[in-house]
């Protein structure tokens, strides 16, 4: 007997198909062993018991009923049209399905009602997948009557982007009181008034006043009355006369008090700009009293705005949060920089955050949950780190995360689900630069790194993060063969790639998701989402700096170049730091500049 036959000692053998599909389409198609007969408006259709009760709850239930296994050899089955059983049925013994937007809702309610979990699954997916606001309120009945949590949130979140578009209509009267208590409490309300918030709860109540008046109250706390203007004030106060029903409670507020009273603008109320600091300004000019020039683009209009400057940094790192950005790090008189600088859309202006413990420059920098990560990065050219470190910005103090597993410089870093990533990355440099092929995933609430391995190593490269991934876009990929450069002493091991790819939340690629190449090979170019776009700006490769901008929309062909370029003037910029800031709208910024009597609250009158 040969060691690996020893008694007690368990052999596992290789898995392999059972032909189940193949099996079950046969007996499918030609009927073979049934034993069970499903009976829809008089159209029979013989089954297999074991295989309706092993997907479906429901069957299991009707098969087994008390404990006795049903006596009869014949099942009927009320409201299920025949058409939609045989479709249900063929998915069950084929796995084969062509969804519609016709068939979908039907195949899902009837899915739903007989419980198979997966049917209904797919055709959620589908329904998410094609939600439009023309059919947003057929389907917000559809998730109510079958009690879908996925479909619910997903009609939800629609109405919240596209609020101005659906709120008018008669359908929104159809709301339910939480479900409406959930979109207008939602930060992310598409709405450029508050004053239509109000009306639409007005509306809403009054569309069934008798039964909905004891709601209105408990609404009206979601209004953010504070963001009214003076004009809107008034039509509020006209308003609540008419139906003399609620008072007013007012206080006197400078900017920051009224904002804090605010809870925060609705997203319809800030236009996307993209936030752009030359941090590479002091390898051109004397830094002895220059600052970094900064800029603001307008990607509708296209248009560039001048902003106050920061101290001037090169290799410096930034991140953002709604209408603040973050700057950190970087190399300032040829010393490395611990410092961290906030700027405040609503005020314009730069201040000065608590250090970091550590001088770095080329590291990860992101924002998450009220908190800053500053990590890895280097601190001299052949000094690279595994140190990481987080600010709490609402207590101002720096706390140690756990090391990195290795030294780690020009990374991708990008957020996603209470997950910090960081992409490639370099590991060093000794003859020729040494390539990161993977994936660091940090884990906020274990504060646990996880390596995921890559095919190709890169550097310099953007991340964008999306729902269910992160878009990597561009960097410095290792060439295969190295080149002796002229007059160099070490071979350039590195070249600037056209190359985009998608990366799921467990850090694999996700091939199925396309990705255009970049019109040019690019590396340590800008790279932000500003609203449905990727944008890209300035970049270089190993012969030159750009200043131009691309922009591509997931679902689209091809990078598209923007007619508007970064205003610097020299050839190009790369090494810059770039986020995406949410500017105030005009009328909004103005509520906040001027102290004046404000509207905090509707109160009851008894």
């Amino acid at each position: 007997m040969s060691t690996s036959q020893k008694r007690g000692q368990i052999t596992k053998l290789k898995p392999r198909p059972l032909g189940l599909k193949e099996g079950l389409t046969e007996m499918y198609q030609g009927e073979l062993l049934c034993d069970v007969t499903l009976v829809a408006d008089g159209q029979r259709f013989p089954c297999h018991r074991a295989l309706l009760a092993a997907v479906s709850p429901y069957f299991r239930d009707v098969f087994v009923q008390g404990g006795k296994e049903l006596e009869g050899s014949e099942v009927q089955l009320e409201n299920v049209p025949p058409s939609l059983l045989q479709s249900i049925l063929k998915y069950i013994y084929t796995e084969e399905l062509a969804l519609t937007a016709d068939l979908a809702p039907s195949l899902f309610t009837g899915a739903s009602q007989l419980q198979i979990i997966p049917l209904e699954t797919v055709c959620c997916r589908f329904l998410v997948a094609n939600l439009s606001v023309q059919n947003c309120f057929e389907m917000y009945s559809l998730a109510q009557v079958h009690h879908s949590k996925p479909l619910l949130h997903a009609v939800l979140q629609l109405l919240i982007r596209n609020f101005e578009q659906t709120f008018e209509g008669d359908n929104f009267l159809r709301l339910d009181p939480n479900d409406l208590t959930a979109i207008i409490s939602d930060d992310g309300l598409e709405v450029a008034s508050e004053l239509k918030v109000y009306q639409a709860v007005r509306r809403w109540v009054q569309g069934e006043a008798s039964q909905r008046r004891h709601f209105l109250g408990h609404l009206l706390q979601q209004v953010r009355f504070p963001l009214l203007g003076p004009e809107e004030q008034d039509i509020l106060r006209e308003d609540l006369l008419r139906w003399d029903d609620f008072g007013l409670e007012r206080k006197v507020m400078d900017g920051p008090e009224r904002l804090r009273e605010s809870c925060g603008l609705r997203q319809g109320m800030y236009k996307p700009h993209i936030l752009c600091i030359d941090t590479q300004m002091c390898e051109y000019q004397q830094l002895e009293s220059e600052e970094a020039h900064v800029s603001c683009y307008e990607p509708q209009a296209e248009v560039w705005e001048k902003l106050p400057g920061v101290q001037s940094l090169t290799h410096a790192c930034c991140t953002s949060n709604g209408d603040k950005i973050y700057l950190s790090g970087g190399v300032h008189k040829n010393a490395y920089s611990n410092a961290v600088y906030e700027f405040d859309a609503f005020t314009n202006q730069w201040q000065q955050l608590p250090a970091m413990a550590v001088p770095r420059a080329a590291h990860g920098f992101v924002f998450d949950r009220q908190k800053l990560y500053a990590m890895g990065g280097w601190r001299r050219f052949q000094s690279f780190l595994n140190l990481a470190e987080t600010l709490d910005l609402d207590t101002g103090i720096w706390t140690p995360m756990a090391k990195l597993p290795f030294a780690l410089s020009h990374p991708a870093s990008s957020v996603l689900r209470e997950k910090v990533y960081l992409l490639g990355g370099a590991t060093g440099v000794s003859n020729h630069w040494l390539f990161h092929k993977g994936v660091l995933i940090y884990v906020t609430a274990s504060n646990t790194w996880t390596q995921v391995p890559l095919a190709t190593g890169f550097f310099a490269a953007g991340a964008v993060a999306a729902e269910n991934g992160i878009y990597v876009i561009g960097g410095y990929t290792e060439k295969k063969n190295e080149d002796w450069q002229e007059r160099a002493l070490v071979p350039e091991n590195r070249h600037s790639t056209r190359k985009c790819f998608f990366v799921n939340e467990s850090g694999k690629v996700n091939p199925n998701v396309a990705i255009p190449k970049l019109r040019r090979g690019l590396a340590n170019a800008a790279v932000v989402r500003c609203g449905k776009r990727i944008y890209v700006l300035g970049g270089e490769d190993l012969s030159q700096r750009y200043k131009v901008i691309y922009h591509w929309q997931p679902g689209e062909s091809r990078w598209h170049r923007a007619s508007a370029e970064i205003p610097v003037p020299r050839e190009g910029i790369s090494r810059f730091g770039c986020a995406t800031l949410l500017r105030p709208k005009p009328h909004i910024l103005q509520l906040f500049q001027v102290t004046s009597v404000v509207i905090v609250s509707a109160i009851a009158k008894s």
